[in-house]
């Protein structure tokens, strides 16, 4: 016969190993698988500023695009298109985060405005974690920076915008290219000092590979920034061009 429990005696319960099974880690295996073999400077982005253009940005859930004005522009406005699709916030005068909402696979656009009355215009896309394509973290926008901005006189740079004078006579359009067509430019040309990659009107409708520069046979990170159709890297000669799993080689067959 089973005795009745006294009124302050309690059932003891079971004895778990809580402790045990709180250590054991969570494995969502949420992880972007693209970025296992993306090239070290991909996920950024390098654009020079035209007020015609509109430049292309994509954006991956779980993680936050930086655009990086130049230092003296301020930004005075944000215009979202689909507000719950992308959230901003402005961490410094002159940068802007973008994160996906809770929508995913959606586009839209975002006019940024600066306090130099330039107006900066970016059609911006979401895509899943899992997406195959590498989304752009770092984006950098430069421009020549208007009288207007600031009273002290402009010096003349030297990093790799200043202007360097236009040559015809020098420019070689022949080289050749072997590897995948989708990043692929259209023609190749170069003065001896920078390198023109024309990817045409197609331009907005691809992703952008980084490119390197081939030097003693080691891939090396240039500087490129995107002029109009063109992207225009600040070396010559040999090049390799990657978008996560896709490579193109691009070299000359006939030296200056």
């Amino acid at each position: 016969m089973i005795e009745p429990l006294g009124v302050n005696e309690t059932v003891p319960l079971m004895q778990q190993p809580v402790a045990e099974k709180s250590a054991q880690p969570v494995r969502l295996r949420a992880t972007q698988l693209a970025w296992k073999k993306a090239a070290r400077h991909a996920g950024t982005l390098q654009v020079r500023y035209h007020p015609r253009e509109v430049v292309r940005v994509l954006t991956r859930e779980y993680a936050i695009t930086t655009i990086v004005f130049p230092e003296w522009e301020q930004i005075i406005k944000v215009i979202v298109g689909d507000k719950p699709s992308f959230y901003t916030t402005q961490p410094t005068p002159n940068t802007l985060s973008i994160q996906p909402g809770q929508i995913i696979g959606v586009d839209s656009s975002i006019t940024v405005f600066g306090q130099s009355s330039n107006v900066y215009t970016f059609y911006v896309r979401s895509e899943p974690y899992n997406t195959t394509h590498i989304p752009h973290l770092r984006v950098d926008m430069f421009a020549e920076r208007p009288a207007s901005v600031g009273e002290i006189p402009l010096v003349a740079s030297q990093d790799y915008l200043e202007p360097t004078p236009f040559d015809l006579k020098r420019l070689n359009f022949n080289f050749s290219m072997a590897g995948d067509k989708s990043i692929a430019p259209q023609r190749v040309y170069s003065d001896g000092l920078r390198t023109w990659f024309d990817y045409g009107t197609e331009i907005d409708y691809q992703y952008l590979p980084a490119i390197y520069a081939v030097i003693d046979g080691i891939d090396t990170p240039i500087n490129v920034v995107r002029e109009g159709n063109q992207l225009v890297a600040h070396a010559h000669g040999k090049f390799t061009l990657k978008s996560g799993y896709k490579v193109t080689c691009v070299y000359p067959t006939e030296t200056d």
